[in-house]
């Protein structure tokens, strides 16, 4: 089984909808409907899942297309094929989603936020994308500040169940633990949040729901180019 794919991003990117195009191509044999229920599941991991500046238009797309030309049996719904291709394909799109992400208007850096410990999944990838989404996290990883509480704010504004026992990591350094702030190395941290990838895990404690999001960090370059565009 063979796979590719290209994606154009930059601004207006927060899926559901934005302005993001994404084709990838395979030579797979597999029905329509089946390849469908499948990227649509995959989707609300990835692309769904990344935001530049949270703002859309009627524009996205992502589009997959099999030839089934491989000499391989016809994927079903209960075979051993089915979980391996859908591992290729959810690969493919998280990449790039990331790409997208980090190739935002302006970016400088790729954040991404992992939540873990949500009452389910869908709580745990509103969380994330609230984070990676918020102007102050973003300001705060463009100036390399570990401001951990507005991270914590991010939480706050859409958990819809009580968090009491929160531990944060920012760039695998602990500054939170039992929600209560752990003393770090405040130099130390901010250099490594000039790096162009930054972590950020933030466990809820309050379940097994897991879920990332991908974003980026918001600078002068991209209020510049917002300023000076015109439609």
């Amino acid at each position: 089984m063979n796979m590719a794919g290209v994606c154009k991003g930059s601004g207006m990117i927060h899926p559901n909808m934005a302005t993001m195009l994404a084709f990838i191509t395979t030579d797979v044999k597999i029905s329509q409907s089946l390849l469908q229920k499948m990227l649509s599941e995959i989707i609300e991991k990835t692309f769904n899942q990344i935001t530049v500046d949270g703002d859309t238009s009627t524009n996205d797309t992502v589009l997959v297309m099999a030839n089934g030309q491989a000499k391989n049996q016809e994927i079903l719904a209960d075979s051993q094929d089915y979980q391996l291709f859908k591992e290729m394909l959810t690969e493919v799109c998280q990449h790039l989603a990331k790409e997208i992400a980090a190739d935002g208007e302006g970016a400088t850096k790729l954040i991404e936020v992992t939540v873990k410990g949500a009452p389910d999944d869908l709580s745990a990838r509103m969380i994330a994308k609230k984070i990676v989404g918020s102007s102050l996290v973003k300001t705060a990883i463009f100036g390399a500040d570990p401001n951990w509480g507005r991270i914590i704010s991010s939480i706050g504004q859409v958990a819809t169940f009580e968090v009491n026992d929160i531990e944060l990591k920012i760039q695998n350094e602990l500054v939170l633990y039992h929600s209560t702030p752990v003393t770090f190395d405040n130099a130390f941290l901010s250099e490594k949040l000039k790096e162009d990838k930054i972590k950020i895990v933030a466990d809820l404690n309050s379940g097994n729901g897991n879920g990332q999001a991908w974003g980026c960090d918001l600078t002068y370059k991209y209020v510049e180019i917002n300023a000076l565009y015109t439609s």
